[in-house]
């Protein structure tokens, strides 16, 4: 493909084809690096977000639920879709050591979309709009998301939120005087640690009473998080803001009871983030996956929240059977020879080092 064309390739893949769970993973990453190629040709490869080479499986997840679950399905019940992409990054990811590029969060749901979005909803920087960062992302999701299906926005995620549901409502009218239906909306919330606001969530949900539903994958960055509460349990008066910062987070301050606890800190805090979501969210389905890296400091969950509808969320299963392929090839050589084989990174394989642990 040249540069001038798009890397859009829709529900048109082999990889869903494939039954071994290794080359399937393979599969997925080369489609997710040619991509990458097409944007760097288009637009340059000046400052990507650069990351830890696991942290990939989180869009492997994402785009795998865009083609195989989500625009087919709920293309065929809502006339209009929209894709949220509240930490939108700058469009292009790198990873430690590593020779390719892969695109960002926002590009992948459109690339990969078997049915396109309607409208993309994605936040860019809370900084001055000549911000390298800023520039980038809205220079290559321009390059290949027509203007007239993109909103990029600006700002705090937290703040532009309102601007995203106000916005939504508008388009509801608009969309059932139109096509006689309603809308629906995927929000992809990928923080860097615990920056995106429990109003923020509940903001989106809320829409519901307003007859807007809408799909969540959420990453919660639990060792993250849990670093940041042993930095309050040793000095609470230095660390007074971070104290405050999990308390919008969470939207409550339960999470304190958990200060003295190190053993299992992790998995209390997921139970904690569910158990709320499922309080507020009408009849929810919500699924976790769990990442986890033995070597290195990456443990984080992707959580899934759906609502059950009157036909039972049929496509729930094939929810289930992305979660457990993503367990599946979670297995530490599994998946770190693929993506070593398929990124080139070039450090030692895990299995190399686990030999030397032994």
């Amino acid at each position: 493909m040249s540069s001038k064309e798009s890397p859009y390739i829709g529900g048109f893949s082999e990889c869903p084809l494939i039954k071994d769970d290794y080359e399937r993973l393979c599969c997925e990453l080369e489609e997710l690096k040619r991509a990458g190629k097409i944007v760097v040709e288009a637009t340059g490869s000046q400052k990507p977000c650069t990351a830890h080479h696991w942290t990939v499986l989180k869009l492997v997840f994402l785009k795998m639920y865009v083609r195989d679950v989500y625009t087919p399905i709920i293309g065929r019940y809502y006339p209009y879709m929209v894709f949220i992409d509240l930490f939108a990054g700058r469009g292009l990811n790198a990873y430690r050591n590593a020779s390719f590029y892969i695109p960002g969060s926002t590009l992948i749901a459109w690339f990969y979309a078997t049915y396109p979005f309607d409208k993309v909803y994605a936040v860019g920087y809370n900084e001055p709009r000549n911000n390298p960062e800023y520039i980038w992302l809205k220079r290559r999701l321009e390059r290949f998301i027509p203007r007239n299906r993109l909103k990029l926005l600006i700002g705090d995620a937290n703040r532009k939120v309102d601007d995203i549901t106000r916005d939504l409502i508008d388009t509801r009218d608009k969309v059932k005087e139109e096509f006689g239906g309603g809308l629906h909306y995927l929000a992809f919330i990928d923080p860097n640690s615990h920056e995106v606001h429990w109003s923020t969530i509940k903001k989106l949900i809320e829409l519901e009473k307003k007859g807007i539903s809408g799909d969540f994958i959420i990453l919660l960055q639990a060792r993250m998080i849990a670093r940041v509460m042993g930095n309050i349990r040793s000095d609470p008066k230095k660390y007074h803001k971070a104290s405050q910062e999990l308390d919008l987070f969470f939207g409550i301050e339960e999470w304190r009871y958990f200060l003295n606890i190190k053993k299992g800190l992790e998995k209390k805090l997921l139970d904690l983030y569910i158990s709320r979501l499922q309080k507020l969210k009408s009849r929810a389905l919500i699924e976790r996956i769990e990442i986890e890296l033995m070597r290195e400091d990456i443990h984080y969950y992707l959580i899934y929240v759906t609502r059950e509808t009157s036909r039972g969320s049929p496509y729930l299963n094939t929810v289930r059977w992305l979660k457990s392929f993503v367990e599946r090839v979670d297995k530490k050589t599994i998946v770190d020879n693929a993506i070593r084989e398929v990124l080139g990174v070039k450090t030692p394989k895990v299995i190399d080092w686990a030999r030397k642990q032994s």
